[in-house]
């Protein structure tokens, strides 16, 4: 197994604290800090993990950018705060290797491209869908 280097384990270790989340200013400004975090790992995990058989940096990345536009319609301040951690909390575990590498295959490479399939597919609804939605059936 390789070992966790101490830089990362000490980044870690200052990301998922409460004081990182307490910080003042903008939602967004901290989702933006929050994602180039984790875009700073992603290299050290790909080859940590030896995902470079699977995925490409960008790949990873692109999947990662879309997990976080998955939220992107939430503009409540505390809730954003509690994905945020809920995020240092799983990226605490991914730098600490407490995954495996098949869970970070499924969460980060396969779920992501199943949402775009699934955001691909949308077909626009019947008239008659459109109607039942907003309660003007005949």
């Amino acid at each position: 197994m390789v070992r966790c280097s101490v830089s990362v384990a000490a980044q870690v270790g200052r990301l998922a604290s409460p004081q990182a989340d307490a910080l003042g200013g903008p939602f967004e400004k901290k989702v933006q800090d929050f994602f180039r975090e984790v875009s700073r790992l992603l290299p050290w995990t790909i080859k940590n993990y030896k995902l470079d058989e699977i995925v490409t940096l960008g790949d990873l990345r692109r999947n990662v950018s879309l997990l976080f536009r998955q939220h992107a319609h939430i503009t409540d301040p505390k809730v954003v705060d509690i994905l945020i951690y809920k995020g240092r909390e799983e990226l605490e575990s991914v730098a600490l290797q407490h995954k495996q590498r098949h869970h970070l295959i499924g969460q980060f490479i396969v779920a992501p491209q199943k949402l775009r399939e699934q955001m691909a597919r949308k077909r626009p609804i019947s008239e008659f869908l459109e109607n039942f939605y907003t309660n003007r059936l005949p």
